[in-house]
């Protein structure tokens, strides 16, 4: 119970400074989808990778890993963090564009141009009118942004739903090609031999998502008029083609746009001097073996040799092929092949390397300088190969340096491991070693897929609880994290409607459990049963346990603007203060019984010390979004605080040693990473700080020295 009665007004957060952090990312390595790899086609070693929600990474070759290019996009272009798609320059290594925009619905951003001149250094930018899915069906398709590899000047963008679009300066502005009718476009194509350096490539292709009729359509006026290419596959969809030295067109088609939907596919190459089509795919589905063509790839300095695979074939594993004849016959490379995670053991799982076998193959890239350099993309991260046309092939997997996971939630207690992780798509971690992937013995198990919630009991650290999208929905820990115990029930509506959130009063001896649009449950028995609480109302809320009382939990309704509070455990709610509606997460400040602070959004800062009888508002805090707490500085009474949001009309981490009176601000404009879903301060070490992003991963901050 301390501090009870310290600070009952609200402090005046009037003073905002600047101090330098070291950022650096807690290693986990991959996680989530890579939805493309660009090599450029004339300069040596110089690679993309481009992904559906963590913006897009050069790959360094001194240190074999791979850097961020987007870290510097803030909360209001954190959509442009999904890239559809990326294009280089033929003539000009240094030019690099981005198609960037994550989301079709009427409550996504509209998409961008980003344009650098320096390989993603620093950006340029044109807004679209439209919406591109960089994170929707079809984002592995591609790729849909090119440059003329004639006349740099010239792009083309084939969107998601508005058609094709094209530039005549280098990106910076846009016009419709009113003479391309489809709207929806998977690829765009030049076949660069057609033309010569310095004139417009008259040759180009591009596919087409439509449910009948053609879907593969060529120009052969630089993009002027267009007319569907004549004895074409119907019924699929394209989602990748490419040329090889001789001028034949190869192509990847399935019956969705992927990743997920694919249950039929085809491979097909063209021969466009003769209008030949020749079928070439190595394995057919079936009813019993269900599965798209994802990509094909193709090195353009040889005639007929090729990589392809297939993607969403569950029921056996996708599969990649190689042949070296223009698919006449092919090599099953999973016959010869092995897989080595020695930095990420946990993306070997379940199974290890020896039963691995990679899903969602959206795209497959060949060095356009030596064959043998292979990279393919899957839903976790992207895995190379140097002896791709070997008698055996071995593929590592090579995400040093891109981190993608989407952490939903961080818990840093104050003993065992320093931090724990609640993951989208791959479970959560333990964090003994924040600068190594963690082992196989600190990956949650089991699993869960997407971890939507994750909490430990404040004055007994080794009880932990998360919720996540098992058939049990959550599970305890006695160890810290260390070993799991599944849910032995769960509430109705978590398995109707969600996991939702989770928590543990202070004493470890109380759940409270929200599953998604639901109110409130409670177990006495470690989940053995549960019960309705009484009072609590029902939405996509979390409940948050005192860190001073072991009886006292607060859900915070967001839609309504109101806090509610339990005295008793979570068996019973009722309502307290009115406050914001529309803000961020509820969080209660460990030690101090009764204190709760609300990041409210443009409402701001809000504090309460009283249970949540009252709150009252900072000064100076314009917005406020996410709110944590770290260990305090030396001789302070009260928790460190880290905050999200905006002091001085800048947004920023934040970081107040002086229970928010002043605020010193802990990133740079090129450290912003977009969203941000949680932020945690560490208990033990003054001045470290966790953040978990929208798609760049879990960072943490120290200060420099």
């Amino acid at each position: 119970m301390l501090g009870v009665g310290l600070g009952l007004a609200a402090p005046a957060a009037w003073a905002q400074s600047t101090t330098p952090y070291a950022w650096k990312n807690v290693q986990i390595q991959g996680g989530g989808l890579v939805s493309g790899v660009v090599f450029h086609p004339a300069r040596k070693n110089l690679v993309y990778a481009r992904t559906d929600v963590g913006g897009v990474y050069r790959w360094v070759p001194a240190t074999q890993t791979w850097l961020a290019l987007n870290d510097d996009l803030g909360r209001d272009d954190a959509q442009l963090t999904g890239v559809l798609s990326l294009a280089l320059d033929y003539n000009n290594a240094d030019r690099i564009y981005l198609a960037a925009g994550q989301y079709l619905q009427s409550w996504g951003r509209n998409a961008a141009i980003l344009r650098s001149s320096n390989r993603g250094a620093s950006w340029s930018r044109t807004e679209l009118p439209f919406r591109l899915g960089g994170n929707a069906d079809g984002r592995g398709a591609g790729e849909r942004l090119v440059v003329d590899p004639n006349l740099g000047s010239v792009l083309f963008l084939g969107t998601n739903e508005n058609g094709l679009w094209k530039s005549a300066d280098s990106g910076v502005t846009w016009s419709q090609v009113n003479a391309f009718a489809p709207s929806s476009v998977t690829f765009v194509l030049f076949h660069r031999t057609s033309g010569s350096v310095g004139s417009a490539t008259p040759t180009l292709y591009a596919g087409v998502n439509a449910a009948s009729g053609p879907t593969l359509y060529r120009s052969t006026n630089g993009g002027t008029t267009w007319a569907a290419v004549p004895g074409a596959p119907t019924g699929l969809i394209p989602n990748h083609a490419d040329f090889d030295k001789a001028g034949t067109l190869y192509l990847s088609y399935a019956n969705a746009l992927g990743p997920n939907g694919m249950t039929s596919g085809q491979l097909w190459k063209l021969v466009p001097s003769s209008s030949t089509w020749t079928a070439i795919s190595p394995r057919q589905p079936s009813s019993a073996d269900t599965f798209g063509y994802g990509a094909v790839a193709v090195i353009p300095s040889l005639a007929g040799t090729l990589y392809a695979a297939t993607n969403n074939r569950w029921a056996m594993g996708d599969e990649l092929w190689r042949s070296t004849n223009g698919g006449s016959s092919w090599t099953l490379v999973n016959a010869i092949d092995s897989y080595s995670a020695p930095s990420a053991p946990w993306s070997l799982q379940p199974g290890g390397s020896a039963n691995f076998r990679p899903h969602w193959i959206v795209d497959v890239d060949i060095d356009p300088f030596n064959r043998n350099n292979v990279t393919f993309v899957t839903g976790a991260g992207l895995w190379m190969s140097a002896d791709a046309f070997g008698t055996s092939v071995n593929w590592n997997f090579s995400n040093a340096g891109l981190e993608e996971t989407v952490p939903l939630e961080l818990a840093s207690p104050p003993s065992g491991a320093p931090l724990l992780t609640a993951l989208g798509d791959i479970g959560g971690f333990r964090h003994d070693d924040l600068d190594s992937s963690p082992p196989i013995s600190s990956y949650f198990n089991p699993t869960g897929s997407t971890n939507t919630s994750i909490a430990f009991a404040e004055w007994w650290p080794p009880t932990v609880v998360r919720a996540n999208w098992s058939d049990n929905r959550g599970a305890y820990s006695s160890d810290g994290g260390s070993s799991w115990v599944p849910f032995p029930s769960h509430p109705a509506t978590a398995a109707s409607n969600g996991p939702g959130a989770i928590t543990v009063t202070a004493d470890g001896q109380k759940l409270v459990w929200i599953p998604d649009n639901s109110a409130a449950y409670y177990s006495t028995d470690m989940g053995a049963s549960w019960r309705p609480s009484s009072g609590s109302p029902t939405g996509w809320f979390r409940p948050v346990a005192d860190r001073g009382s072991a009886s006292k939990v607060y859900i915070y309704d967001s839609n309504a603007g109101r806090i509610y509070r339990s005295l008793d455990g979570g068996a019973n709610f009722t309502a307290a203060a009115s406050v914001p509606g529309g803000g961020g997460r509820l969080h209660a400040v460990p030690g101090y019984e009764g204190h709760l602070w609300l990041p409210a959004g443009t409402s701001g800062l809000r504090r309460s010390t009283d249970s949540g009888t009252s709150f009252s508002g900072l000064q100076g805090v314009e917005a406020a979004w996410a709110i944590g707490f770290g260990k305090a500085a030396a001789a302070a009474p009260y928790p460190a605080l880290y905050l999200w949001g905006k002091v001085g009309g800048v947004e920023g981490i934040y970081r107040s040693s002086d229970t928010g009176t002043s605020w010193t601000r802990i990133n740079t404009d090129t450290q912003r990473w977009g969203w941000i879903n949680d932020i945690s301060g560490d208990p033990r070490t003054y001045g470290r700080v966790y953040i978990a992003t929208g798609g760049r991963g879990v960072l943490y901050g120290t200060p420099k020295p």
